[in-house]
């Protein structure tokens, strides 16, 4: 039970998001896990030694302060659901999330229910189930016991708060690297699903599916939705020209692909944005090359990265549920975060203006 530590009387009135709600939906992947002592934020980030940390500073994760100025900015840019990285029952971001952000959220929902801001948990599975170079994420026995205990947990814990993020009526989980999951997770998610069922909750899956390749039907049919967390591909091919037009026509074929064969199977599909990415700050070996957040076309022309995936993503929108997920809230060490820096010229970015139902320009 999670305790409501603002001492403030909540109605317990649950958050829906039904096929009839015309305006689109946006979730962005949220992270629990910094505290101003140093926590995660010493794993570095782009701008860290140049000083262009956070606006607010290295925050911690659990001042209600923070949470609230990050909620402030939610409503500002359009975002209606944060998508909490989750880390085990008793880790740092359950707490967190547990007795820090939940209550906030929850006040807020209470107070603004035409504009609540939800939470709905990121299941992370690379680092929960443990992800081999060679087999991926194997369902064997073990693992899928891992993966049953934590659905009980998050049942107990998570699906009946008010301010959890359900899609008719139905708790919404957000599954990590599910493209890599291999052996037999068919049965873990039968086992989930029945977990919280007696409970008396069916689950929304989101799986973590839509990449370059091709799509594995066999498993997206296994999910209620699928999306895609993240877009940074195996090779840096766009990266030598500057023009990252050519990226974002193959990431929206990408895109058509997998909405096409999720279309077939019933399954729905929710594209994912993000404004750039930038791990170099946190890698020193530089492993991973760097999407930049403004690049220029062939012809010269500027264009802002977020922006034109806004416009990519924009075609692919599910009719019926009409969501996009961004990448991300505050993921700092990949520089995919659109909290803002303490450059003054970067503001929250508008992905989406709630009171006219409309994408910015």
């Amino acid at each position: 039970m999670i305790r409501i530590l603002l001492g403030v009387v909540l109605f317990l009135i649950p958050v829906l998001a039904t096929a009839d709600e015309a305006l689109v939906h946006i979730s962005a992947y949220y992270y629990p896990w910094y505290h101003s002592d140093g926590r995660h934020w010493s794993e570095g980030y782009s701008g860290k030694t140049e000083g262009n940390g956070p606006k607010t500073g290295e925050y911690s994760s659990r001042d209600p302060e923070t949470i609230v100025q990050q909620v402030k900015w939610s409503h500002q840019g359009g975002i209606s659901n944060w998508i909490c990285a989750w880390w085990g029952k008793e880790s740092w971001e359950d707490v967190t999330l547990q007795y820090r952000v939940a209550p906030v959220l929850n006040q807020v929902t209470d107070a603004d229910q035409k504009h609540p801001v939800t939470f709905c948990i990121f299941y992370e599975s690379e680092g929960l189930l443990g992800l081999d170079p060679s087999k991926g994420i194997e369902f064997n026995g073990k693992v899928t016991r891992k993966f049953l205990d934590d659905f009980g947990y998050l049942s107990d814990t998570y699906f009946s708060h008010p301010a959890y993020y359900r899609i008719e009526g139905r708790p919404v989980v957000y599954l990590y690297l599910t493209r890599t999951w291999t052996g037999n997770y068919r049965n873990a998610i039968d086992l989930a699903r029945a977990a919280a069922g007696i409970r008396g909750f069916e689950l929304f899956l989101v799986g973590d599916e839509v990449y370059w390749g091709e799509p594995d039907e066999n498993r997206i049919k296994l999910f209620d939705a699928i999306t895609s967390y993240n877009m940074h591909g195996p090779e840096p091919v766009f990266e030598d020209s500057g023009d990252w037009t050519p990226f974002l026509q193959q990431a929206g074929d990408v895109y058509k692909k997998y909405k096409n064969v999720a279309g077939q199977l019933g399954v729905q599909f929710i594209p994912g944005i993000m404004p750039g990415f930038n791990s170099h700050g946190a890698d020193p070996t530089r492993a991973h090359y760097i999407i930049p957040r403004e690049f220029r076309t062939g012809t010269g022309e500027k264009k802002v990265f977020l922006k034109e995936m806004i416009k990519t993503a924009r075609p692919t929108l599910d009719g019926k549920i009409r969501s996009i997920a961004v990448t991300s809230f505050n993921e700092w060490h990949e520089g995919t975060q659109i909290e803002p820096s303490r450059n003054d010229e970067e503001r929250f970015p508008v992905l989406y203006d709630l009171s006219t139902g409309e994408f910015p320009d």
